[in-house]
């Protein structure tokens, strides 16, 4: 396992734990209890004729540089790998060094000591035993309580609190913001593309940050991703302004570290496709229960577009479907809710959000492309018990809903009675009826190995693998909105089984297209490795993820070639496909007659 270690984090706490020890030691010794003076010893090793204070000082130093080496230690190879609380983990991991100092460090000191040689010292015999039962008693016990205290601070090594937020500095002398035009192709063709992970959600009410950034060292490195996508051959790259440190507050806005990022896209010829809310919002917005939150997520899309007035390609709202769950279903991030009414108010906040960035994206530039991106789910019964079934049903409906309100698709009617019962007003449904944002949309479908669920004979949901593809399930999606696909985002947990799933992923693109849906995008995401996504950011624990077409090196793993591969192949073939306006065009025409015809 790679981990993301917070090497001060855990330095300190190492730190912590050796002058904890030290304080109950020495307190002790102060009452005249028997016990091992493990910093008198080191000192006295070090300097066996200097004065007590002296002895005491590097003995102390020394203490700590081994308390922070071996909290290192804890922190790459230890922690988060048993199921404890932190404390008890830390503990746990004690009995590490603790056999390490009794057994060889300890009488290790009398072979070494000049004073003990000398006579002036007793030795501590074989194992460090003849000593007396007291010094490999308080050995561990001063173990004990370093590995305690290394545990209760050593915590969340990835994020930051949510009052406490990054500061993006620009560098010095960079530049503005560029209101010139990138130079883009005459005509967008098909768009092979990768993206930077930019999730942001917050944990622990609200109190922690998860920045997928800030953990993959974009931030750090972002002019290296971008000459990354460029190496790779690629033009078009899902990118996701960091909301939460752009956005502080109503027409307040900080786009220093955009400006920058922007002005290199512009320079290598990127062409991005701008995610402006990806799984999170600013503290002072809060969550997505807000009602707040539509109309404050409009304002920042309009102020976007006039800020960066070339940008063409635009996902308003990332996943709304998979938002509105894990914030307010299953209760992991944000509001962190399990209840139906609180879904439904996200799915309402979200898609109303979504609705209302679009228009006043289009407002500023008439010409604007929206990918709206959402993950490809699917839910299989187990067995023909009719309610097994009917859960199904329902969830094979319920994973439409943000999609039918954004593209005013009705809903089905036991669908439309769930949110009624759950708190949207008949008013508001209607509201989304009327509203038409489809014209300028591609759908973009996310699949990933656990989309596809069995409901079981207990009626939950359970990972089922790929069992029907992307093609199947794009294709239900296509059916419902009949608008132009990308496929937005895949990737594989098993690095080395990376390269496979890529071209799997690909064979059912050409599939899918081969039967006539228009599909105009294609996209291995991220760019770079992530960190807890295993775990759906649920906890900061600092697990890297080879997800990557790069580690966190930046150096390429196998998958990245062989996309890199893959493109070269099919660039030149693909730069035949008809224009995203005429598959635009195309789809409109189709809604339209298909809609007289229902009309008729």
């Amino acid at each position: 396992m790679i981990r993301s270690v917070a090497y001060s984090k855990a330095v300190l706490a190492g730190m912590a734990g050796a002058m904890a020890w030290e304080v109950v030691a020495r307190l002790l010794i102060w009452a005249g209890l028997p016990v091992f003076d493990i910093v008198g010893t080191l000192g006295s090793l070090a300097l066996p004729h200097a004065g007590a204070w002296a002895s005491w000082t590097v003995g102390m130093l020394l203490h700590l540089l081994v308390g922070a080496i071996w909290a290192v230690f804890y922190a790459y190879f230890f922690w988060s790998v048993l199921p404890l609380r932190p404390a008890l983990q830390g503990l746990v991991f004690a009995f590490v060094p603790m056999p390490l100092a009794i057994f060889i460090m300890h009488p290790q000191f009398d072979l070494m000591h000049p004073l003990v040689q000398s006579g002036q010292l007793p030795s501590s015999g074989l194992f460090g035993l003849s000593g007396g039962a007291h010094e490999p008693l308080t050995i561990a016990a001063g173990h004990l309580i370093w590995g305690t205290v290394l545990g209760l601070l050593y915590t969340r090594p990835v994020g930051y609190p949510v009052d406490r937020p990054l500061r993006l500095s620009p560098r010095p002398g960079g530049s503005g913001p560029s209101c010139r035009l990138a130079p883009e192709p005459v005509d967008h063709r098909f768009m092979f593309a990768t993206g930077i992970e930019c999730s942001y959600p917050t944990l622990e009410g609200g109190r922690w940050r998860m920045d997928q950034m800030a953990a993959c060292g974009h931030y750090r490195h972002w002019r290296t991703d971008l000459q990354l996508t460029r190496d790779l051959g690629l033009r078009y790259l899902r990118y996701g302004p960091p909301l939460h440190l752009i956005h502080r507050g109503p027409d307040q806005y900080d786009w220093a570290f955009l400006d920058e990022v922007a002005a290199e896209m512009q320079r290598l010829g990127i062409v991005p496709i701008m995610d402006l809310c990806h799984f999170g919002l600013p503290d002072w917005l809060q969550n997505f229960q807000n009602p707040e939150v539509p109309q404050a997520l409009a304002d920042y899309a309009r102020a976007f577009t006039r800020r960066y007035p070339w940008v063409r390609f635009y996902t308003p709202v990332n996943e709304m479907y998979v938002c509105a769950k894990l914030s307010a279903l299953e209760g992991l991030w944000n509001e962190q809710r399990r209840d139906e009414r609180a879904f439904v108010t996200a799915v309402r906040h979200l898609a109303r959000a979504s609705v209302l960035m679009m228009q006043a994206i289009a407002d500023e530039r008439p010409d604007a492309i929206f990918v709206n991106s959402e993950s490809g789910e699917f839910y299989q019964p187990c067995c023909p018990d009719p309610e097994i079934r009917r859960i199904a049903a329902f969830e094979n409906e319920r994973r439409f809903l943000p999609l039918d309100l954004l593209y005013a698709h009705p809903v089905h009617e036991d669908t439309r009675a769930y949110l009624f019962q759950h708190g949207m007003p008949a008013e508001e449904y209607a509201w989304f009826m009327h509203q038409d944002v489809r014209r300028r949309a591609i759908l973009g479908v996310d699949y990933y190995e656990w989309n596809e669920k069995l409901i079981d004979s207990n009626g939950h949901a359970q990972t089922l693998g790929e069992l029907f593809g992307w093609y199947a399930i794009a294709s239900q999606y296509y059916q419902r909105y009949r608008r132009p696909m990308m496929h937005t985002e895949t990737n594989r947990m098993d690095a080395r089984d990376g390269p496979r799933w890529l071209w799997r992923q690909w064979h059912n693109v050409e599939l899918i297209r081969q039967a006539g849906v228009p599909v105009v995008g294609f996209t291995w995401y991220s760019l770079t490795d992530q960190v807890d996504w295993d775990i759906a950011l649920r906890e900061p624990l600092g697990n890297v993820n080879p997800v990557g077409l790069f580690d966190l090196n930046r150096d390429p793993r196998t998958v990245g070639l062989a996309y890199q591969h893959l493109v070269d192949l099919f660039q030149a073939d693909l730069g035949e496909a008809p224009s995203i306006e005429a598959a635009l065009e195309a789809t409109s025409e189709i809604a339209t007659r298909e809609a007289k015809r229902h009309h008729a």
